[in-house]
């Protein structure tokens, strides 16, 4: 690495970004692909993305096209061509955009989606969840990202819901269809600073069932990071946590690191009373970047993963 590039790891990304990739050339260190989740919620939430990726170390985001503020992120998105950008596939909080009356099992009385996905997984496994409905929401949302001309790199999911028994599988067809190379495999590995804490043993429970469906899923065979991080610390990534996260990524490999950077002057829909700010915070923070720097880091984004 050039030492203008050690300065600002970012600038390294177009070299690399095609590296790190299961499958792909290898190059000796770890690549790490920091994807900003739920691009489009809100405008504060969106400002917060761009500005961790203008001035930090977010590579990619994952933009909801159920949001409320949909367009203003492509707008943002438009002005960032280094920015690569996902869909993040939505079945709970928000509207179906094919209807209410289209996606009869999948929404309540509101005609919302159910507000949490372990309601959304009661009613798959009770069998009240029309698969083909499911197929059609999931396919209009991508489609509308790509009416809004965005050149979509890679899907996942809000709350995972797109490693489901059953979704799963719609997903990795519609991947393939779309000629969508890449997806999320949120298997995030038990790592010690997770045992250190048991008030937290609920989120570790919630992060093997979360990896007992990726195992069993058809997402395992598509083009996904080496490893995933982020889940443990999901809404709470400062700088101390994130500290902690670096320090516990393998010396090699591809890795995925999700956050959910942004502005607290407003809160969106369905907030979770996620730390937007200090992760905005954390992710632009100096020392942070000094920390990828120094451990010979590379900033890559999901634009890497060939078909």
């Amino acid at each position: 690495m050039a030492a203008s590039d050690a300065r600002d790891p970012r600038r390294a990304l177009s070299r690399h970004e095609a590296l790190g990739v299961r499958g792909a050339a290898m190059t000796e260190g770890l690549k790490l692909i920091v994807i900003a989740d739920d691009f489009g919620i809100s405008e504060a939430v969106n400002r917060g993305i761009v500005d961790a990726h203008d001035r930090g170390i977010v590579t990619s985001t994952s933009i909801m096209a159920t949001g409320a503020a949909f367009e203003h992120a492509v707008a943002l998105a438009r002005e960032r061509p280094g920015l690569a950008v996902g869909v993040h596939l939505v079945l709970t909080e928000h509207r179906p955009l094919i209807g209410a009356s289209a996606a009869a099992t999948l929404v309540g009385t509101d005609g919302a989606f159910e507000p949490h996905l372990k309601q959304l997984l009661a009613k798959r496994f009770k069998g009240l969840v029309s698969l083909s409905e499911v197929r059609r929401e999931l396919d209009a949302q991508i489609r509308s990202v790509q009416r809004a001309g965005v050149a979509i790199s890679h899907l996942d999911g809000h709350q995972h819901v797109h490693v489901l028994p059953g979704v799963a599988g719609i997903v990795a067809e519609l991947a393939v269809a779309h000629g969508i190379a890449a997806v999320r495999y949120p298997a995030e590995r038990v790592r010690g600073y997770m045992l250190r804490n048991l008030r937290n043993a609920r989120r570790v429970a919630e992060q093997a069932a979360l990896s007992f469906f990726c195992a069993s899923s058809p997402l395992k065979d598509l083009r996904r990071s080496d490893d995933f991080v982020g889940f443990y610390f999901g809404g709470r990534l400062d700088e101390a946590n994130l500290e902690k996260v670096l320090a516990g990524l393998p010396p090699a490999g591809t890795v995925e690191l999700m956050c959910h950077p942004g502005h607290e002057d407003t809160r969106p829909a369905g907030d979770w009373h996620y730390a937007w700010a200090a992760e905005r915070d954390a992710l632009t923070s100096p020392r942070i970047r000094e920390l990828v720097v120094a451990r010979g880091m590379q900033l890559v984004s999901q634009r890497g993963i060939r078909a």
